[in-house]
Formats: C-alpha cells, sequence, structure tokens
C-alpha cells in the first residue's frame, strides 16, 4: 500500500496561542497543515475593529500518514496532544477540511455581517450614547454612515448620523 493511500486528516489541539507556530514546525514535516482563520469583528480599545484568529483556537488540521509521523507530531513542541478517542487518534472526513477551504479566502474565513434593514432595532456602541437602543433608518453612503432613530420622548425621535461602525444588533 502506497504512502499516499495512509494518509489521512488530523486534528492537532495545541498549546494556547501556538497554533501558527506548531503550523509552521509540522509543515516542515508533515505532507500538509491547514490552519484556518477567521477575520470577525472584535471590539478593540472599545471601539469596533477588525481581527484575524484561528478559526478554531488551539487546534489545527494535518493530513498525513499517522504510522510515520506520529512521533513528529505528539512530541513536537507547542502540541498538547492529538484529538483521540481513548488512545486512538480521529481521523477528520476530508468534506470538513474541504468545506472550511471553500469558504475561505487565502485560508482566511469572513463572516459577513448582514445589513441592518428598515426599522431593524439596534444598540449604539461607541460615542456619547453608547448603549442606547434605536432604530435603524438607513445607510447612507455605503455602510460608512447610517441613519438611526432614537427615541426621545414618548411620541417623538431624534435622527442622528453616526459612522457605521458605531451600531450593533441589539442583544
Amino acid at each position: 500500500m502506497s504512502q499516499v493511500a495512509n494518509m489521512e486528516w488530523y486534528l492537532i489541539r495545541t498549546k494556547p496561542g501556538k497554533e501558527r507556530w506548531v503550523r509552521d514546525q509540522l509543515s516542515g514535516h508533515l505532507p500538509e497543515v491547514f490552519l484556518p482563520f477567521l477575520r470577525a469583528r472584535m471590539p478593540r480599545k472599545g471601539r469596533p475593529g477588525w481581527s484575524v484568529a484561528p478559526l478554531f483556537p488551539s487546534y489545527l488540521f494535518a493530513r498525513c500518514d499517522l504510522r510515520g509521523n506520529y512521533f513528529d507530531i505528539k512530541y513536537s513542541l507547542g502540541v498538547a496532544d492529538l484529538v483521540s478517542a481513548g488512545s486512538e487518534p480521529l481521523t477528520v472526513a476530508p468534506e470538513i477540511v474541504r468545506s472550511i477551504r471553500e469558504r475561505a479566502v487565502d485560508g482566511v474565513v469572513e463572516i459577513v455581517e448582514r445589513p441592518f434593514g428598515w426599522g431593524e432595532r439596534v444598540i449604539v456602541t461607541a460615542g456619547p450614547f453608547r448603549g442606547i437602543e434605536a432604530v435603524f433608518e438607513r445607510y447612507l453612503s455605503g455602510e460608512e454612515r447610517v441613519a438611526i432613530l432614537l427615541n426621545v420622548a414618548e411620541s417623538s425621535s431624534i435622527r442622528m448620523i453616526l459612522p457605521g461602525d458605531s451600531v450593533g444588533r441589539d442583544a
């Protein structure tokens, strides 16, 4: 049986924050290592911003013939363990890895937030009105600026123009 026929995908658990380092180390020993990333909005210093981090923190995928590469993986610095059932490392279906790769661009998956709709309840996430609920009115100049309605009294509201990243979905 050829080595290619014995190659399977496995899930490797790394020590916290060591995903990139382990990927780089194992890439020199294994035929294929895959560490997918997620690009998402994350609060930074109180303001919304974009961040890229591992899609599955402390995990990465490796495709190899485990009989020949077990010790290269198991005893690499930064590796906590192979995901196993008892003492048997579990294989990952190739369809799972393929599905993640299809959703990624250059290894980065981006979750696109659906745009706000007219009348949707939102919350102000930045600025002096932070934490106040409002009603979404419309986008102005793409998604960079938005118009919202703040309820100030029982029967009146104030229309405000804010940066698009200053409003979020009401929880």
